[in-house]
């Protein structure tokens, strides 16, 4: 049995493949521990789900001159936190990512911790680069990761995240069961669980020129911008707050999405078609080369947003939903850049890494 602290934050994105890595180490006898951020969703959730956390109150370094000044003392005081929780209660560590990870790596390299990188974007960000020599191995999602990382134990094993919806079957009641026509063709419309309020604007507009369609649509806002639509009425628009993404996308004929790594691991996962919609407000414009990866295979569309407007969208979806040829070719090219074995590898990787 192996003492691993995961640690994990910032965002569903990081988050989320830590939690399904974890499960399965914990399946397989190991005891896990979740460092993440005091004033982050790591804080509640993780905690949440019945997993042991410790918080941290390291801050980030995107900002000003002040901001950046700050985090640093905050790094160097997690550091120093860090080397006390590490020390004797620590075989692994294991880091996906985002700011809260840097002063938790370096501490395990002080105390000569084997410490592991997970990336779950195509182009690397800035924590993982900065800590890309300090790790004993790096597993990546993209081929394109290859090409930054200049660690020479990096592997290209995929997000843990696409476990869980391989895990995913059709179940038609998934849609009745949320008021729709399981007979219907289906487009659903995700932008992530803090969703967008520039994409809903739009959305709005694009839903007004729905009064003929012959295909039905979920749009799920996310729980902040819910108020604002939740007492709208469009036809065939059907739209939540939250939804189960996973199983709604198995039953659905189209997507329109962000392109953040948790979500394009769940669509090569079950070779859902999709129009990306990339968020521009995100550091290294890190979506967009996500979704240029699935781009390239001819495994997704890219809409930016800048180039989005309602006439367009409906155009370009009436074209879509419509062509089963083109949407199964998405699907078939998308389900080709699925490792089915993605934790499986993982965890092979780590017992070797492990064993040395």
């Amino acid at each position: 049995m192996m003492k691993i602290v995961i640690v994990a934050g910032g965002s569903g994105g990081h988050i989320y493949p830590a939690l399904t890595l974890a499960k399965e180490l914990i399946n397989r006898g190991h005891k896990i521990t979740f460092i993440g951020a005091n004033d982050r969703m790591e804080k509640e959730l993780i905690p949440s789900l019945g997993y042991d956390f410790i918080g941290l109150d390291t801050k980030t370094t995107r900002g000003g001159v002040l901001q950046k000044f700050n985090s640093m003392l905050s790094i160097a005081h997690s550091y120093n936190e860090c080397l006390k929780i590490l020390k004797n209660n620590c075989d692994l560590v294991i880091g996906f990512g985002n700011y809260i990870s840097v002063p938790v790596v370096l501490a395990a390299k002080r105390l000569k911790i084997k410490v592991v990188l997970h990336e779950q974007n195509s182009f690397v960000g800035r924590a993982n680069r900065f800590l890309d020599m300090k790790a004993d191995m790096i597993i990546a999602s993209y081929d394109e990761s290859l090409k930054q990382f200049k660690n020479p134990n990096t592997y290209v094993l995929g997000n843990p995240q696409s476990s869980v919806a391989l895990g995913i079957k059709e179940d038609k009641k998934v849609l009745s069961n949320l008021g729709l026509n399981p007979d219907m063709k289906t487009v659903v419309i995700f932008m992530g669980s803090l969703g967008s309020e520039s994409i809903m604007n739009v959305m709005i507009d694009y839903f007004k020129l729905l009064e003929n369609v012959d295909y039905q649509i979920i749009y799920a806002t996310g729980k902040k911008h819910y108020a604002k639509v939740k007492n709208m009425h469009f036809n065939n628009v059907y739209i939540f707050d939250a939804i189960n993404g996973i199983e709604v996308m198995a039953n659905s004929d189209l997507l329109i999405s962000r392109a953040g790594a948790t979500t394009l691991s769940e669509i090569t996962a079950i070779g859902m078609p999709s129009i990306l919609i990339p968020s521009p407000y995100v550091p290294n414009n890190h979506q967009y080369h996500n979704a240029m990866a699935l781009v390239k295979n001819d495994a997704a569309i890219l809409l930016e947003e800048k180039n989005l407007n309602p006439q367009e969208l409906k155009n370009m979806v009436d074209d879509l939903i419509h062509d089963d040829e083109r949407l199964k070719v998405l699907s078939e090219n998308a389900r080709k850049m699925a490792n089915d074995h993605v934790i499986e590898n993982i965890i092979d990787r780590i017992d070797e890494l492990w064993k040395q």
